[in-house]
């Protein structure tokens, strides 16, 4: 009788214990994707990995950290390779999110963010806020190298711009730091003037989240913007 009792009880309870392990954070990760999928009007479900540690802790909703991110998406006014939130902790009222089906948290998720944007689309930030005609863009580490054409005694030259992306009052600018024509260096006198209305600027106001940007590099083929997201709201969806 005991074995059989033992039989029955033992399953139980390895699937009580160890059930919410394997259940809990799958289910939370859905809820916080489909939340932020939704709020943000992507078509692909972002990829959402949250963690407790020690585990014992996500059974009272309290987490240390977690990722959010989100591939080949339009962030307001920026189209991103890939954008990731590195969350802070945090802590989930789990009953109220099982009871009403969507997450309930006790303060607004928060975290660093980093995004990728692809040379192609620096190019086409650069072809609206500059004050002459781009023809093309190289991101390369360390660096933005800018070809477009200068005027010399009415005479259109090919100039390659180099220089180094920026920020400004929340803004992404560049700001050239040398010329060269036909492989030449331009002497700094002369590359001065001719550097006039080079430089570009493009508001960063309307990314998702408040996000704020502090830091922006150059990597070979894409610039990296970092950052904080002060609130992530979930369980609230902006009206209209």
């Amino acid at each position: 009788m005991r074995s059989v009792v033992a039989a029955v009880l033992v399953p139980v309870l390895v699937v009580f214990l160890i059930g919410p392990y394997t259940f809990l954070p799958s289910l939370l990760e859905y809820a916080v994707a489909q939340d932020v999928k939704a709020r943000l009007g992507v078509e692909k479900e972002p990829y959402v990995k949250l963690k407790s540690n020690p585990p014992l802790r996500m059974l009272a909703g309290e987490f240390s950290g977690g990722r959010i991110v989100m591939k080949n998406t339009d962030l307001g006014n920026l189209t991103a390779t890939r954008a990731r939130i590195d969350l802070d902790p945090f802590d989930i009222n789990l009953w109220a999110t099982v009871k009403k089906g969507h997450v309930v948290y006790r303060d607004p998720l928060s975290g660093d963010v980093r995004v990728d944007v692809p040379e192609s689309e620096v190019s086409r930030l650069a072809m609206a806020g500059s004050e002459i005609p781009i023809q093309d863009v190289d991101v390369q580490d360390g660096g933005v190298v800018v070809r477009s054409e200068v005027t010399v005694l009415g005479t259109h030259l090919p100039v390659s711009i180099e220089g180094e992306p920026g920020l400004h009052d929340g803004e992404l600018i560049f700001e050239p730091q040398g010329l060269t024509a036909g492989g030449i260096q331009v002497p700094d006198e002369l590359a001065d003037r001719l550097l006039a209305g080079t430089s570009f600027e493009y508001p960063l106001n309307r990314l998702p989240y408040q996000t704020t940007i502090t830091g922006v590099e150059a990597e070979e083929g894409r610039i990296i913007l970092s950052g904080r997201v002060p609130s992530i709201p979930l369980g609230a969806y902006p009206v209209g």
